[in-house]
């Protein structure tokens, strides 16, 4: 957490140099395939079971932001960026999928699927300053803790809430 786009590249670029392997960021459809799980809903959870699942805005969050007015009624026990993996894992074992911190993905930043390729790769054909983050965080009311939310920000901003996952590529 507390990284910008610019620098979740230079560590896997660090980490692929340093493993002799292929690491990088998911792309936009790669984040959102592995955060589904095979899931055809909004989240993979039942309402009211986000302090199970994921790390968002609720009670515990409220007792740290009195003037914030948004969350659940339930309590995860992180106010910030919980340690990875103290939440339930999705359908396919990944942990922290949706809410703790926004993941950056490799791809480009469009408001709308512009450009969206049909075989999941990245959207690289702008001038990428900005770029997609993915999950939601753990400030976030649950309407932002949905597979399908997405936003875009400087590749160069670093936040508390900002991320990144990594990716193998195996032959």
């Amino acid at each position: 957490m507390c990284v910008s786009w610019n620098d979740a590249q230079a560590y896997v670029n660090w980490l692929r140099l340093k493993m002799g392997t292929s690491y990088r960021l998911l792309t936009e459809a790669e984040w959102e395939y592995a955060a589904r799980a095979g899931a055809s809903s909004p989240q993979d959870w039942d309402a009211g079971a986000q302090c199970r699942h994921a790390n968002g805005a609720d009670r515990t969050f409220r007792s740290i932001f009195p003037d914030r007015d948004w969350g659940v009624e339930c309590s995860d026990g992180s106010a910030h960026a919980a340690p990875v993996g103290s939440y339930a894992p999705n359908g396919f074992g990944l942990h922290d999928m949706l809410g703790n911190v926004w993941e950056w993905t490799v791809d480009c930043w469009y408001a709308d699927h512009t450009h969206a390729t049909a075989d999941g790769s990245a959207r690289i054909a702008c001038d990428c300053s900005q770029r997609a983050v993915r999950g939601g965080s753990w400030g976030n009311d649950p309407q932002f803790l949905r597979f399908a939310v997405r936003r875009g920000n400087e590749s160069a901003t670093r936040i508390d809430v900002y991320g990144f996952r990594v990716a193998r590529t195996v032959d």
